[in-house]
């Protein structure tokens, strides 16, 4: 079952993002012809409470093989998260509908 998740709290800025986002990928934003395996729908900005990162993945499995394999590395290259990184928050998603635009 395809998840969303949602990364947000004080340690998420467009700084760090932007960082992390050109260690994983070369370039910012990421490639679309690059992007992670499971990967359904990524999006990234400016809310009320501050930056955050919310993503459609095909399952909770899929988002932690990426965070292994490329999150986790760098952010531990660039100096960030530590013991204030924010836990994902996963929902269920029960309908999926892509718009035109898509």
């Amino acid at each position: 079952m395809a998840v969303g998740m949602l990364l947000a709290g004080e340690a998420v800025t467009e700084e760090t993002y932007r960082q992390v986002t050109e260690k994983m990928f070369g370039s910012y934003p990421m490639p679309e012809d690059q992007s992670p395996d499971g990967l359904i729908l990524h999006t990234a900005g400016q809310g009320d409470q501050g930056w955050y990162v919310y993503d459609i993945w095909e399952s909770k499995e899929h988002f932690q093989r990426f965070v292994e394999s490329k999150l986790g590395p760098a952010l531990q290259e660039i100096g960030a998260g530590g013991a204030s990184r924010p836990e994902p928050q996963f929902f269920p998603i029960e309908t999926l509908v892509k718009g035109r635009s898509l």
